[in-house]
């Protein structure tokens, strides 16, 4: 009795660890990536703002991205939304914080953000983005302002909105950042131009019990989390914010990556 008395009690406070407070936690991590050009990016992936995500826990993001030192730009590699609402202005509200950072930022789209799962919100979310002052990108690019960097932003692979023929108007001597959601999407590349490109998509798992964990990465490749060196190139996968199906984290706290390129 006593001994199962105490597995539940641990059971009990792992579920509230998981459930109320590393969900609500914020981790900065740095990473060193060499690229053959110097800059200093911020990804913030799958925030995943709706159900479990309010625009409280957006507003304490924001406020630890304005703290961090010399960066050139705020990166936002998809799944912005987790059923949100479809009103174009609940969605210009939600995500109003992010015109108060105090650097140019991009996004793309990812899977639930083009109703895979999700409501039909795509050109609202576009619209609600836009409005402050977040520079989308659908198979678009843009260079980095005051730097000679290139940000291509690729559509969401299980839309299959991801046109990776866009690379091909780049060369190797461009420095070119490739964005998209999923970083399966790198499975159809062709060539290694980019010097790097930045996914989100897998949540390092989310709930990451040894060996399990890996089952419920949504990737076709073995991706999970961090810096991969492949054949096409380097590929960073950041564990993201946000939650979906549980509102529970588990060993990998919502995360706002720095990439240090050297």
């Amino acid at each position: 009795m006593l001994i199962t008395a105490i597995l539940l009690l641990l059971i009990t406070l792992l579920f509230i660890y998981s459930r109320f407070i590393e969900t609500n936690l914020i981790f900065t991590q740095t990473t060193r990536v060499q690229t053959g050009f110097s800059s200093k990016i911020i990804v913030i992936s799958d925030i995943h703002l709706g159900v479990y995500k309010d625009t409280n826990f957006l507003k304490r993001v924001v406020s630890e991205i304005n703290v961090i030192k010399d960066a050139d730009a705020v990166l936002i590699p998809g799944d912005l939304t987790y059923h949100p609402s479809e009103d174009l202005e609940d969605l210009k509200a939600m995500f109003a914080p992010l015109k108060d950072i105090n650097l140019p930022v991009y996004a793309v789209l990812g899977n639930h953000d083009t109703e895979h799962p999700g409501p039909p919100i795509q050109q609202k979310l576009q619209k609600a983005l836009e409005s402050n002052k977040v520079i989308f990108l659908q198979n678009t690019y843009e260079t980095i302002k005051n730097t000679n960097i290139t940000i291509l932003g690729l559509g969401d692979n299980w839309a299959n909105q991801d046109d990776i023929s866009k690379i091909n108007e780049f060369t190797k001597a461009d420095n070119l950042i490739v964005m998209t959601h999923n970083p399966d999407t790198t499975l159809r590349y062709e060539n290694s131009i980019p010097d790097i490109t930045i996914a989100g998509h897998a949540h390092g798992g989310q709930i990451r019990i040894p060996y399990l964990y890996k089952y419920a990465i949504p990737c076709a490749g073995a991706f999970d989390q961090g810096l991969y060196e492949m054949t096409i190139g380097k590929v960073f996968v950041s564990a993201g914010l946000g939650e979906v199906g549980l509102p529970m984290r588990l060993g990998i706290p919502p995360t706002i990556d720095i990439l240090e390129f050297y």
